[in-house]
């Protein structure tokens, strides 16, 4: 399943902006082209969150169907070899987000945080307190 969809990236950008970046013709977009984007969107946002939740996201949280959008749009317009500057910062701004979930320092509400099977039942590397000090044991 797709995090976003075509009808989302015509949320954020016209059907004709949205023809030109994708159909060599006419101005219908190419769903085909339009799909493999979105799937290299989707490919890159998992590939990052991998190391912290299960993924694919299902249901998919709002966020990473923002992220998926401005990624896809970004390949959308990179294929064109013009991505204009707002796309070139949008895309920028998707990984730095990306890198800071996975590393737990910024979250995905809606994901419930499960973490990947293979960091599941991970070593606790908690400690309790301290057992002796010097005031247990005294002057040696």
């Amino acid at each position: 399943m797709a995090y976003c969809t075509q009808d989302d990236l015509l949320a954020m950008i016209n059907q004709e902006e949205l023809a030109a970046l994708s159909a060599e013709s006419g101005g219908v977009p190419d769903s085909r082209i339009v799909a493999g984007a979105i799937s290299r969107a989707d490919r890159e946002i998992d590939a990052v969150l991998s190391i912290r939740y299960a993924v694919p996201f299902s249901p998919v949280p709002e966020r990473v169907k923002d992220l998926s959008v401005d990624l896809a749009i970004y390949h959308l317009y990179h294929r064109r070899s013009a991505a204009p500057e707002v796309w070139r910062q949008r895309y920028r701004d998707a990984l730095a987000f990306l890198q800071q979930a996975a590393a737990g320092r910024a979250a995905l509400a809606g994901s419930g945080g499960e973490p990947p099977e293979a960091h599941r039942g991970a070593p606790d590397l908690g400690s309790a307190g301290r057992v002796f000090s010097r005031d247990i044991l005294g002057e040696w």
